[in-house]
């Protein structure tokens, strides 16, 4: 693959794709990448002690819906020629690439800094943003979708630790 940011290499591309209304599953290749570098954050923040479980929680979920749009999105690539999806494809991605950039570039920049306040809001604004933009263009994950791979037993054990914490929290206001 061409050196440089992913993000940067796959705008360049959908740029060109756009301009010659025609698809290249070479992206593919790319969002491949992007994918793996989202589930490795995905273990990151699962495995990441010293921070509070729902700060915790919040930046896996950041990544995964990352991932799972991404995935979303080579899925379309992949079928746009069956589907005559060519060139909304193009359009449709154009549109998430700039939100999914910058969602994941503070998500891996975060492993190595503090996490204010401030930057968890910011997170957390932006996966709304992310999640409402990819409905519109139909690349966002179905509930079973997003459940797939799930250990439901460990997820209701996090999920009461987190409504716990919550619980704590509101206690003391």
């Amino acid at each position: 693959m061409e050196k440089g940011n992913s993000f940067t290499i796959l705008v360049q591309r959908l740029e060109t794709m756009e301009e010659t209304k025609e698809v290249d599953i070479s992206v593919v290749e790319i969002l491949d990448k992007l994918i793996e570098d989202c589930k490795e954050s995905e273990k990151f923040w699962i495995k990441k002690g010293g921070i509070a479980i729902e700060k915790s929680f919040l930046l896996y979920h950041a990544s995964r819906n990352s991932r799972l749009i991404l995935e979303k999105m080579k899925e379309r690539f992949v079928l746009a020629g069956k589907k005559h999806e060519n060139p909304r494809i193009i359009s449709d991605s154009l549109a998430l690439v700039p939100l999914l950039s910058e969602l994941c570039f503070i998500l891996f920049s975060l492993r190595k800094r503090r996490i204010t306040s401030e930057l968890y809001g910011v997170v957390s604004q932006r996966v709304r943003l992310l999640r409402n933009a990819a409905y519109n263009v139909s690349m966002l994950p179905s509930p079973e979708e997003e459940m797939k791979g799930l250990d439901r037993t460990r997820l209701e054990k996090r999920f009461n630790r987190f409504a716990d914490t919550l619980q704590a929290m509101f206690v003391e206001i």
